[in-house]
């Protein structure tokens, strides 16, 4: 029911009312993002035309799924910054616990990103199984996790785990470091 006091907060159905149109506020965390995944695909884009081609090519080429990923990545990216131009935003569900009027944890952002260049820039230096724990210990610290040693043994047994899988059964390279590949080298 609504007051003389204030706005309806319910309907008759006894849902929350939805806020009018106007006052709807634009997200910058929401608008960054889709702007990155835009930008994400114009690069997969560009990145897909310098593959080469050969020449004896006439059914679907190298090119062909590169140039799909990156349109659709385009294309989502464009269709979420619209809406998020319109002020829409997905309902929540009803066990989900967040406040979508919490403004962007930069801090967070800003160490998960750094987390992920630092991964790109070890990868190589003191391999994937390692970087890859780093990574994962850095992101549950700024996601909120208490402390860093548990979560990278946690990241650094999964990383063992998958570089085995790939390197040893499926035969893809990924460098391991001097000791990981020193203890694998018997199987």
């Amino acid at each position: 029911m609504s007051t003389a006091a204030g706005p309806p907060t319910e309907r008759a159905t006894g849902q929350p009312a939805a806020p009018p149109a106007a006052g709807r506020e634009r997200n910058t965390g929401e608008m960054v993002m889709s702007l990155l995944l835009a930008a994400l695909g114009v690069y997969l884009l560009v990145d897909a035309g310098a593959i080469a081609v050969p020449g004896s090519s006439n059914t679907v080429g190298p090119r062909f799924f590169p140039y799909a990923v990156g349109g659709l990545t385009v294309a989502t990216g464009t269709a979420l910054a619209i809406r998020t131009l319109r002020g829409d935003r997905g309902p929540s569900d009803d066990s989900e616990d967040v406040d979508l009027d919490a403004p962007t944890d930069w801090r967070a952002v800003a160490v998960i990103a750094v987390a992920f260049l630092a991964h790109a820039v070890l990868i190589n230096v003191i391999g994937w199984p390692l970087a890859a724990a780093l990574m994962f210990a850095a992101v549950a610290w700024a996601l909120g996790a208490v402390g860093v040693v548990r979560p990278f043994l946690i990241g650094l047994t999964a990383a063992c785990i998958v570089w085995i899988v790939f390197v040893k059964a499926l035969n893809v390279a990924l460098p391991g470091g001097v000791v990981l590949e020193y203890l694998t080298s018997w199987f």
